[in-house]
């Protein structure tokens, strides 16, 4: 009786760190085992393994000969140039629009965007560390450009103010910016304070309207005590908002929006009793039209009646935008003309 022969040592048996390296890559060897290692096999096996033997070289030859002609014609090159080609003619952008433009694929999106993978990816973009950061520089450095932009155009706005007075009086133009903060930019900061100002009243408007209905009995139709009431409580609280930031902080935000700050003749700092002084004096220069205020066009120094009653000043203080050489030279100037007059 024939033995069954031993495939695992067949003609396919290769060892598997038996490689080979064909037209710079590395593929496995298909030379088969010697037939001599071939045990217990009839005539037809040992044929077979004989037919392999002879085979395998030749079609590996034929193999490695096929690539390197084609490489050598430029075949590969040209199947891939033909392949571009037609992914890039009109025939292929318009079956693509054709396909994107079917009902078929409007139906794959919307099953997408409406799968709770989806959802839980969008969640997760949005809840991402580095998304937030983004975002909130984003809007941070948007702030940046629009608080330097109205800074830079309240300053144009005080030149061409102080340039129009100077050449309507007759007076010689500055040779320079001042170091003192201008009529419109004072007025616009002023302005934001207001508004700042409105805005906290009015949250606490319907209380108390609530609490004159309540309290003394009032209706809607008295206008004459709602309004003196409303007059009575955006005084107190204007007086509280300018003495609170001009006493702690030397400027209001609206002043710090626009890059202004109170000091000192000498550019130091405004004690609080100072500020509160200058806070008496602001409201006496609104008493009369507002003419305590027009020494801030007027005046060489830009301060007006309640800045020269608490002897004090407003100066520009953006750091990028106010060149350090000027500040200090109108300082030094301040100081000196202070030091003359003490020793006069």
């Amino acid at each position: 009786m024939t033995a069954e022969p031993d495939m695992t040592k067949g003609p396919t048996q290769r060892a598997p760190e038996h490689w080979e390296e064909i037209d710079g890559e590395l593929v496995e060897a298909t030379e088969p085992v010697p037939v001599d290692r071939y045990r217990g096999g009839g005539p037809v096996d040992a044929a077979f393994v004989l037919a392999v033997r002879v085979v395998s070289p030749v079609a590996r030859l034929g193999w490695r000969g096929a690539r390197g002609a084609s490489r050598r014609l430029g075949v590969d090159r040209a199947v891939g140039r033909a392949m571009d080609r037609a992914l890039e003619s009109d025939a292929a952008e318009k079956a693509a629009d054709k396909v994107l433009g079917s009902p078929a694929a409007d139906r794959v999106w919307t099953k997408v965007l409406e799968s709770e993978e989806a959802q839980k990816l969008v969640e997760r973009v949005a809840e991402a560390p580095e998304v937030r950061s983004a975002i909130t520089s984003q809007g941070v450095g948007l702030l940046e450009d629009v608080r330097r932009s109205a800074r830079e155009f309240a300053r144009h706005l005080d030149d061409v103010a102080d340039r129009s007075y100077r050449r309507l009086r007759r007076r010689p133009a500055r040779t320079q910016r001042p170091l003192q903060a201008g009529a419109v930019s004072r007025l616009l900061a002023i302005g934001l304070d207001a508004a700042i100002l409105n805005g906290i009243l009015l949250l606490i408007s319907t209380l108390l309207a609530s609490l004159l209905s309540s309290v003394f009995g009032l209706g809607g139709d008295n206008q004459t005590v709602t309004i003196a009431f409303g007059a009575f409580a955006w005084f107190v609280a204007s007086v509280v908002y300018l003495a609170a930031f001009w006493t702690l902080a030397e400027r209001t935000p609206g002043m710090t929006f626009f890059g202004l700050r109170i000091r000192d003749p000498d550019g130091g700092h405004v004690p609080p009793p100072q500020d509160l002084r200058r806070l008496i004096g602001f409201y006496l220069s609104a008493l009369p039209l507002f003419l305590g205020f027009r020494g801030i066009l007027t005046r060489d120094d830009r301060r007006g009646f309640h800045d020269r009653f608490a002897g004090t000043v407003v100066l520009y203080a953006d750091p990028e935008i106010d060149r350090g050489a000027v500040v200090e030279g109108h300082i030094r100037q301040a100081r000196r003309s202070r030091q003359a007059n003490a020793g006069s």
